[in-house]
């Protein structure tokens, strides 16, 4: 990890550990993160790529399973703390 995602985590924890969170405010940011996870597993888009200037397709497919695998890692840690939490 470098340094400025080091500085951008511990930035977010000292956040969510504040009295300043409210329930309001880590519902809307679990909604947005929702949003996120959801456009990470959409699917690549193709037109987004300059395919045939030097793009591979599987160079495409590769980026979209990457983004597919951490979309599904942080939603189903997301519904595992939020299930347990209500046991």
């Amino acid at each position: 990890m470098d340094q400025h995602a080091q500085q951008r985590q511990t930035a977010l924890r000292q956040l969510i550990a504040s009295d300043a969170l409210t329930l309001e405010l880590a519902r809307a940011a679990l909604l947005k993160l929702l949003d996120i996870t959801e456009s990470a597993q959409e699917g690549p888009d193709y037109k987004s790529y300059d395919i045939g200037e030097g793009v591979a397709m599987e160079v495409v497919d590769a980026a979209f399973e990457a983004r597919e695998r951490i979309g599904d890692e942080v939603d189903d840690s997301l519904l595992d703390t939020l299930r347990s939490a209500q046991r």
